[in-house]
Formats: C-alpha cells, sequence, structure tokens
C-alpha cells in the first residue's frame, strides 16, 4: 500500500511525497505541492497495482522460476537450438535467478552483457545471450501474463560480423570425393555386415548431395525417401533448423547420388 508523508520544505511550504514498495514492481516515489493532488496520486497508484495482482502475482515470479518454467514447455523441447538456448538461460539465472521479473530493468542487463563484452565475447556471441533472456520475457508476457515489460527492448543489439564466405575451389573437391570414394570402396570391400549402409561408404554420395543443393549438412543427414521426388527431380526439407520446409532441385551429382542410392 501506498504512503503518503508530510514534510516542510527549506523555503517553510509544505510537500507532500507519494510512496510505494509493492512486492514485484519497482519503488516509486512523488512529490506534491497540494495534500489534494497527492490523494488523488496514491488513490491511482493503489487502484492499478490491485489490479495488476488480482488472481495473479503479476512480476513476483523469480527469473529462475520463469525458466524453469519456460524449459518444460512443448515449445521449447521443439527448439532446434534449445540446448544452446538453455545454456544461456542458465548463464542468467546464475546471476539473477533470485530476482523477480520486475526488478529486471534494462540497465541490468545492459551491464551483464558488457561483462561478456569485457571477457572477450564476439557481438554475435552476446545478442544470442540477449535473445535468449528476451525470449523468455515474451514467453511471461504473452503467455503466463507474469509480466508486462521486456527490459531486453531496451537493450541495444551488439553489431555482428560479415558472415565468412568460403567456397569449395574445384580442385579442393575433386580431392575430397576422390578421397570419400576411396575410403567407400575399402570399406566395402572388407568382409563386413551390410558395408553398404555404412556412413563411410555413404559418404561420397552425403557430399555430393551437399554440394550439388547447397543444403545444410545437418538437413542432408536427415534426408528422407518421403522428401524425394524423382520425377520433378527435386528434394524438399520438411522440418529444417529454420523451422520452414524449402525445396531444392537435384541436377548433377546431387542427382547422380540419389539415384546410387535408390539402388
Amino acid at each position: 500500500m501506498a504512503t503518503l508523508v508530510k514534510r516542510r520544505r527549506a523555503d517553510g511550504s509544505l510537500a507532500y511525497r507519494v510512496q510505494d514498495r509493492t512486492t514485484g514492481y519497482p519503488s516509486l516515489s512523488e512529490t506534491f505541492s497540494t495534500l489534494k493532488a497527492a490523494r488523488e496520486f496514491r488513490r491511482k497508484i493503489e487502484r492499478e497495482r490491485s489490479e495488476g495482482l488480482a488472481g495473479i502475482h503479476r512480476g513476483r515470479q523469480r527469473l529462475a522460476e520463469a525458466v524453469t518454467a519456460y524449459t518444460a514447455t512443448a515449445e521449447f523441447r521443439k527448439r532446434k537450438a534449445g540446448r544452446d538456448t538453455s545454456r544461456h538461460l542458465t548463464w542468467w539465472v546464475d546471476r539473477m535467478g533470485e530476482l523477480p521479473l520486475a526488478r529486471i530493468t534494462a540497465e541490468l542487463v545492459a551491464d551483464h552483457l558488457h561483462t561478456l563484452e569485457v571477457g572477450g565475447c564476439s557481438g554475435s556471441t552476446v545478442n544470442r545471450y540477449r535473445s535468449a533472456l528476451s525470449r523468455l520475457f515474451r514467453y511471461a508476457i504473452k503467455t503466463r501474463h507474469w509480466t508486462d515489460h521486456n527490459p531486453c527492448a531496451m537493450v541495444e543489439r551488439r553489431q555482428e560480423g560479415k558472415a565468412r564466405e568460403r567456397v569449395i575451389t574445384p580442385g579442393e573437391w575433386k580431392l575430397l570425393i576422390t578421397t570419400a570414394e576411396q575410403q567407400g570402396a575399402a570399406v566395402q570391400g572388407n568382409n563386413r555386415m551390410d558395408p553398404t549402409y555404412s556412413p563411410t561408404a555413404q559418404l561420397a554420395n552425403f557430399l555430393r548431395i551437399a554440394y550439388g543443393t547447397a543444403a545444410r549438412s545437418g538437413d542432408v543427414r536427415g534426408l528422407r525417401w518421403e522428401y524425394v521426388d524423382l520425377d520433378e527431380k527435386n528434394v524438399t526439407f520438411h522440418d529444417p533448423k529454420t523451422g520452414s520446409g524449402y525445396t531444392l532441385p537435384l541436377v548433377g551429382g546431387a542427382l547422380e547420388a540419389i539415384n546410387a542410392q535408390s539402388k
């Protein structure tokens, strides 16, 4: 509940200060020159905060509790980068886990991110930590209604360096595919059970598909026959890292590799 305190200024005039320290909300203090204005402000604050606390404990959840709830959701478990996000959130819990969500400010978040920069982390790494915490607050706001502010929204993203572009040269590709074929032939020449299906035996075809389609290595490793349309000569990756499926044409060595796998 807000308190109203009357005090006398140095010039002899009266002043009325309204203070509120409701648990889960930032502390508030305002000074007025008239008793009427101070009382109206106190009633307004008490009404707003009582309505905000009706039926829920808005802002009172600790960060550690919010992280536990968020990481247990089905949405989080389906995330491709869930392991990295969990690691980033654990870092935040180690530093602010006992703080209520309402007391985590943009300044506090910025200070912790600054320690990462001082420790030598790149701008992209710092942004990943910021994004993990911001995603948690979006869950707390939209799904659980535990708070109504996201302090990360007021923290500027760091500048990230340009992605390194590296394309394999024709000479490197020839050496790589020749070595993969030799390794595969050596495995198939052994008296092992079903050597045709060993990773080494399939390495050459894996490389041809990756090289011919420019798909992510993880998508190619998870390639299934139901994703392949030999009539249309294309392949559709339904569950990629980005979450949005995409279709790529099969031409040249990639098409030859798919035909070889079909045998």
